[in-house]
């Protein structure tokens, strides 16, 4: 595969193309400066096996074996916070705190699944706290219903 030839570029300015005569002026050049000029284009080089590295197509590099997650470094209560989230708030809302200290202190990874079992445990503490209330309400609501409903029959008043 060759390499395209590209013209070469005009160097000196062309006398009827000059914005900055005047029409007197029209057949002398202005004097030049000696602003520098832009190099000249030059096409790019070839393209060699060199530029990607002496490997051929029959030669395979083999990829770098894992040594490790990051699991391992991750603090360990923080991921206690965020299972027991699920299934005791409370547990959850102590493995976070604890976690969240331990990260602090020991710069372990992890705090951000800490954050997650807090906020997910405290949410759920809430949410169970409000079922709680509303629950007691509405047996109490019941209960003063059957209670007043049923207040005007006495057994005993037909003796």
């Amino acid at each position: 595969m060759s390499t395209p030839q590209y013209p070469e570029q005009p160097t000196t300015p062309l006398p009827h193309l000059d914005q900055d005569a005047t029409p007197g002026q029209q057949g002398q050049t202005p004097p030049q400066t000696s602003a520098p000029q832009p190099p000249a284009y030059q096409p790019p080089q070839s393209y060699s096996s060199q530029a990607y590295g002496s490997q051929g197509y029959g030669s395979r590099s083999t990829a770098p074996i894992p040594t490790g997650t990051t699991l391992d470094k991750t603090n360990t209560f923080a991921f206690l916070s965020i299972i027991f989230a699920f299934l005791s708030p409370v547990a959850g809302i102590v493995f976070g705190h604890m976690g969240l200290s331990q990260i602090k202190r020991t710069g372990d990874s992890g705090r951000g699944i800490a954050l997650t079992g807090l906020i997910i445990s405290y949410a759920y503490f809430v949410l169970l706290a409000l079922f709680i209330v509303v629950y007691i309400g509405f047996l109490f609501t019941i209960f003063a219903a059957l209670g007043s409903s049923l207040s005007g029959f006495d057994s005993y008043s037909s003796y």
